[in-house]
């Protein structure tokens, strides 16, 4: 018998069945090469697994000692595969022909007849969409993996198909991933139900109808933002003072979910407290900056407060922290009322001061949060200009239209990655008594 017949291929190592004759020195380079593309195969599917890792190099070390072993060897060799927790199946050929499974396979899928095409005998591999990667693996040359498939056991696994290097054979590593895919399916279901009570605690919070002046006509909206987006705390409400003075307050506390929302609910409570008290908008502010701090000494927020008077035609208000007020006057003009600005609320020891602007009849005044204007990679600043450039636009409407306008123009959709709160009133009254 030739010497050359004593030499085997991998396939014969692995299943014992010859595949074709090669020299001594071809042989003994494949088999080194092989084990090592097998070592890379198995890092990059599992991981560093200390027994494998033994085992492989004690694998390679009899390869370059003894490159023609005799059959019976072929079990121990075999049995490095056998020992490794994931599933390996090898394939062979144009048609992908089985040449081996371990018995991790085994215990999953049954026993899989050998010498038999893939797509015939190996349907769970198809179900993970693998199948289709052999021929690009062979093609690339590289491995292609896949992550989180489920098969026809009802078990996830994340399977990498690896080249062999004599270039015609296929391995695929497949690491059941079920508890970690349960796991994480329990997490996302624990965060959808931990979202869906902040947004009920949050609309409970909200008013839940506007107070109507007889000389202001006001609509307001809340949108909390998309499925991936914790709620966060935006808040809103219209506080009838007598007189004909009516205040207005919007703001935002910082953080999201079910915290978030209670410090809102609990600073809409006191800011409704307060302006009972006829106090100026500032001093309003020096309250809830001096009960926030008291509540959560964590959480600052910022807040607009804003009393329109109708006899004197103006709007007095006080910011700390919040975005500017948009005024849009009759004749379709928007400016808006920067100054003055105070510290968020939280900060402790700031003193805030008051502002007014004229509000005549027919003028729409605009406040709002953080979510209608901030986008990302872009200043805030021109975000509030294109909110200046659509509330001119609006030439006529009611409050509700240009609140639906602002948000359409804004692009603020339910799968906005903040919250939006908006908060439009009009002056109606046409005669004041000074």
């Amino acid at each position: 018998m030739s010497d050359r017949s004593n030499h085997l291929t991998i396939r014969q190592r692995l299943t014992g069945r010859p595949r074709r004759v090669r020299t001594g020195d071809d042989d003994n380079a494949r088999l080194r090469d092989t084990v090592s593309s097998t070592e890379d195969a198995i890092h990059h599917a599992l991981g560093p697994v200390v027994d494998v890792e033994q085992s492989l190099a004690a694998f390679k070390q009899r390869v370059e000692q003894d490159p023609s072993p005799a059959d019976g060897e072929t079990s121990s060799n075999t049995s490095i595969l056998d020992r490794i927790p994931a599933l390996v199946a090898l394939v062979y050929g144009p048609e992908h022909r089985l040449t081996y499974v371990n018995d991790a396979y085994v215990r999953a899928f049954g026993v899989r007849p050998l010498g038999e095409p893939a797509y015939e005998v190996l349907p769970e591999l198809n179900e993970l969409g693998l199948l289709d990667l052999f021929d690009q693996v062979l093609r690339s040359g590289k491995p292609r993996t896949l992550k989180s498939r489920k098969a026809l056991d009802g078990r996830s696994y994340t399977a990498t198909c690896t080249p062999v290097t004599d270039g015609d054979g296929v391995m695929v590593f497949a690491t059941d991933v079920t508890d970690h895919v349960e796991a994480a399916e329990r997490l996302r279901a624990s965060e959808r139900r931990q979202r869906e009570t902040a947004v009920t605690l949050q609309r409970s919070l909200l008013p839940q109808a506007l107070a109507e002046p007889d000389d202001l006509r006001i609509a307001a909206m809340y949108q909390p933002g998309g499925t991936e987006a914790a709620v966060g705390g935006d808040w809103y409400d219209v506080i009838p003072l007598g007189g004909s003075r009516t205040a207005m307050v919007i703001g935002d506390v910082t953080g999201r979910g079910v915290r978030a929302a209670a410090v809102m609910g609990q600073l809409r409570t006191a800011v409704r407290a307060y302006a009972r008290l006829d106090l100026p908008p500032h001093e309003v502010l020096q309250l809830l900056d001096t009960l926030l701090t008291e509540i959560d000494a964590d959480q600052i927020a910022t807040c607009m407060y804003a009393v329109h008077d109708s006899n004197e035609g103006r709007l007095f208000f006080a910011s700390a922290g919040h975005l500017p007020i948009l005024i849009r006057d009759g004749i379709g003009s928007v400016l808006r009322a920067d100054e003055p600005q105070g510290p968020p609320l939280g900060t402790g020891g700031w003193m805030h001061t008051s502002g007014s602007i004229s509000l005549a009849p027919g003028s729409t005044a605009v406040l709002y949060t953080n979510g209608l204007v901030e986008r990302r990679n872009e200043d805030v600043d021109m975000g509030i200009a294109s909110l200046m450039r659509a509330l001119e636009g609006v030439a006529t409407g009611s409050p509700p239209v240009v609140c639906d306008r602002l948000l359409r123009s804004a692009d603020a959709t339910v799968n906005s990655d903040d919250d939006v709160a908006i908060l439009v009133f009009q002056s109606t009254r046409t005669d004041r008594t000074r």
